[in-house]
């Protein structure tokens, strides 16, 4: 079971203190790579091996999406073969990068 998070919960994940306390559930937590736009033509002729360009540059930060709501961003990396996100920035409590 999931949930979208409180206004005090993403409070407490933007704070700068040590501690933040988590509810009972799991995080549900996605990595945004980017988006694109494709027309109704460009979508039926994806076949293996198409490219699509995304808004963002290559190496543009990656957004960390915690139940809906952006906490941090990172870069991808690989762990033992396996893709993993190290966090580079926290979010602000308006989604932007903490600087």
């Amino acid at each position: 079971m999931s949930r979208l998070l409180t206004p005090e919960e993403i409070a407490a994940l933007s704070a700068d203190a040590p501690y933040v306390p988590a509810p009972r559930e799991r995080y549900h937590v996605v990595v945004d790579a980017g988006h694109g736009d494709l027309t109704h033509e460009e979508l039926n002729a994806l076949r293996a091996g198409s490219v699509i360009a995304l808004a963002r540059a290559a190496h543009d930060p990656l957004e960390i999406v915690a139940n809906g709501t952006t906490v941090a961003f990172g870069e991808l990396v690989a762990i033992g073969g396996r893709a993993a996100v190290r966090v580079v920035s926290l979010a602000t409590i308006d989604g932007r990068a903490a600087r």
